[in-house]
């Protein structure tokens, strides 16, 4: 947790925070190049909270103290781009910022877990809604070239239905932002029924679906880039992908296949 940018640490913990301490951190994340100026009393009053509020509220995100806080909050905030930077090189600052924070939550006995359990699978599921659902395709696709046996599920109804047809020889993946889809929620807790092994990509933790889950990947989330046109949800998951595929394609097999699938399509 240590490691953790302030936007990860609430990521990481927002269902175990209360409404209150919610509107808090959604009033520092809009307010965070001032936030170095304030005291705790300062911080209460503004959000309409208390000092123990204050304190509660950095305990549960991670810092020991609101001293804390606020030191680990200035040292990112020296690290940021200027602002005022042309829209190629703001969207690259994004980019930047949720790759990092990505890079911050990727644990390697998790991700060496996924591969492991990859290599194992007869048939790997994978279900995505909405945007997820387009991040869910394009792993499938990947898959599919190295030559595994990839199916993706995109509508609630063909979720459940394809979820309890595997057995535990198989493999589900969920992908979701919020880790709250109810319908991958339902498909994965299907898979489990039938003894598949559960991965998610995820957001957040302490979710109904990461509760189901035996192994999680986290991503950084864009909620707290405070710029209401970066619209990409999906950016630090591909990430994801990349870096689980970039480790699936250390198994000379599965390179030799996405080699043969490339030359196909260049022989076409």
């Amino acid at each position: 947790m240590q490691n953790l940018n302030f936007s990860n640490r609430i990521s990481q913990n927002y269902s175990l925070l209360s409404k209150k301490e919610r509107n808090i951190a959604e009033f520092i994340s809009k307010h965070l190049p001032e936030i170095t100026h304030w005291n705790i009393k300062d911080l209460a009053k503004l959000t309409d909270s208390s000092i123990s509020t204050i304190s509660r509220f950095c305990h549960k995100v991670g810092y020991t103290s609101f001293a804390e806080f606020k030191t680990f909050v200035a040292q990112e905030l020296n690290t940021e781009q200027n602002e005022k930077l042309e829209v190629p090189e703001t969207i690259a600052s994004y980019y930047n910022q949720l790759i990092q924070s990505s890079t911050e939550l990727m644990d390697i006995h998790q991700l060496r877990a996924l591969v492991n359990t990859i290599d194992q699978a007869n048939k790997i599921l994978i279900c995505g809604l909405g945007s997820s659902g387009l991040s869910a395709e394009e792993l499938k696709s990947r898959l599919i070239r190295m030559g595994l046996n990839a199916d993706v599920a995109l509508d609630p109804h063909k979720m459940l239905m394809s979820a309890s047809l595997l057995d535990e020889n198989d493999l589900f993946i969920g992908i979701s932002n919020s880790g709250t889809s109810q319908s991958v929620i339902e498909a994965g807790k299907a898979a489990n029924q039938v003894g598949a092994p559960v991965f998610t990509i995820t957001n957040r933790n302490h979710t109904p679906l990461t509760e189901i889950s035996d192994g999680v990947l986290f991503t950084s989330e864009n909620q707290y880039i405070t710029d209401e046109r970066f619209i990409n949800s999906q950016i630090s998951i591909i990430f994801i992908l990349d870096i689980l595929c970039y480790s699936l394609l250390k198994n000379p097999t599965y390179l030799d296949n996405r080699n043969k699938t490339l030359q196909a399509l260049k022989l076409k």
